[in-house]
C-alpha cells in the first residue's frame, strides 16, 4: 500500500509543478492586456460581472474584480496530533506525526480596470495569485 501512496504523491507533485510552469505572471499580464480597448459589455461578457463598479468625484470609472487568475496552490507543512482512548482491556494510546504537505489556496488576485469612453483603458493588479497561462496566439 505504501508504494502506491508514494506514487500518488509524486504524481500530484508533478501535476502541481506542471501547472506552475504553465501559469505565470507574464501570461496573466498578456491576458489582461488583450482586454484593453474592449467595450465594457465585451469585458463583462469575457470576465464576468465585476465585484465593484465605482466612479470617482472627478468622473473616472473603475470596474474591480476580486479573484481573477489561475493560481498555483502553495504547499504548507502539516502536523497531526492524536489522543487515544482507553482500550477494551485497559491501557491508553496517543500519537503525533508530521504529514505530507497540504496545499493552501493562493492569495487572491485583485484586478481593477479603468473605463474611459465606455471602453477598457487600462488595468492594475495586486496579489501574488495573478498568474495565468498565456493567451493562444
Amino acid at each position: 500500500m505504501q508504494p502506491i501512496l508514494n506514487a500518488m504523491r509524486r504524481l500530484i507533485l508533478l501535476a502541481g509543478l506542471t501547472l506552475a510552469a504553465c501559469a505565470t505572471q507574464a501570461g496573466f499580464d498578456a491576458r489582461m492586456q488583450s482586454l484593453v480597448g474592449l467595450p465594457v459589455g465585451d469585458l463583462v461578457q469575457r470576465v464576468g460581472v465585476p465585484d465593484s463598479d465605482f466612479t470617482t468625484p472627478e468622473g473616472r470609472r473603475f470596474l474591480q474584480y476580486e479573484r481573477l487568475g489561475t493560481s498555483t496552490p502553495t504547499p504548507m507543512p502539516v502536523i497531526g496530533l492524536g489522543v487515544g482512548g482507553f482500550g477494551w482491556r485497559g491501557g491508553w494510546g496517543g500519537a503525533w506525526g508530521a504529514g505530507y504537505p497540504a496545499y493552501a489556496p493562493p492569495p487572491p488576485c485583485r484586478v481593477t480596470f479603468e473605463i474611459r469612453d465606455a471602453r477598457v483603458a487600462s488595468f492594475t493588479q495586486s496579489g501574488a495569485g495573478c498568474v495565468a497561462t498565456a493567451p493562444d496566439s
